[in-house]
C-alpha cells in the first residue's frame, strides 16, 4: 500500500478517524445508558465498556494537551510562567473539595472520601504536571533557538 503524501488527503483521513471515534463513543455511551436503565448504574460502571471509554477519553485528553501546549506557545508569550506550586495548590483544593463532597454525601464510609479526594488530587496534579512539563520544554526549546 502506498503512503499518502497529499496534505488534503491526510486531512480527510484524519476527519474520517474523528467521525469514527465520535460514532464509537456515542455507541458506547448508548450501551452504557441502556445498561444503567435496565440493570442499574452500578452495573454500567462495572461494565468493561465503561473502562474502555474512560481510558480512551483520558488518552485523547493527554494527546490533546500536547497540541494545546504548542498552540498556546505560538499564540502568546507569557512573560512570567506560573510557578509549579500554584498547580499543586489547585490540585490540592480540587482534591479536598471532592473529598468533602464525597464525605457529605456518604458519611457512613469516610474512607471513601479520603480515597476519592486523593484520586482527584493525583489526577489533577498529573495532568497539570504534564502540561507544565510541555510548556517548560517548549520555553527551553524557544530559548535555545
Amino acid at each position: 500500500m502506498k503512503r499518502i503524501t497529499d496534505e488534503r488527503l491526510i486531512l480527510v483521513n484524519l476527519k474520517n478517524f474523528r467521525i469514527a471515534y465520535i460514532f464509537q463513543t456515542v455507541g458506547m455511551l448508548a450501551v452504557l445508558i441502556y445498561i444503567a436503565f435496565t440493570s442499574g448504574s452500578r452495573e454500567a460502571i462495572e461494565s468493561p465498556f465503561f473502562l474502555v471509554m474512560m481510558l480512551t477519553n483520558i488518552l485523547l485528553i493527554f494527546l490533546q494537551m500536547r497540541v494545546t501546549a504548542d498552540v498556546e506557545a505560538t499564540e502568546k508569550k507569557c512573560k512570567t510562567p506560573v510557578p509549579y506550586y500554584v498547580f499543586v495548590l489547585i490540585s490540592l483544593a480540587v482534591g479536598v473539595l471532592m473529598g468533602l463532597i464525597s464525605w457529605f454525601t456518604d458519611r457512613q464510609h469516610p474512607s471513601f472520601a479520603w480515597i476519592s479526594g486523593t484520586i482527584f488530587f493525583v489526577c489533577f496534579l498529573g495532568s497539570f504536571s504534564f502540561m507544565y512539563y510541555l510548556k517548560k520544554k517548549r520555553a527551553n526549546d524557544d530559548d535555545e533557538e
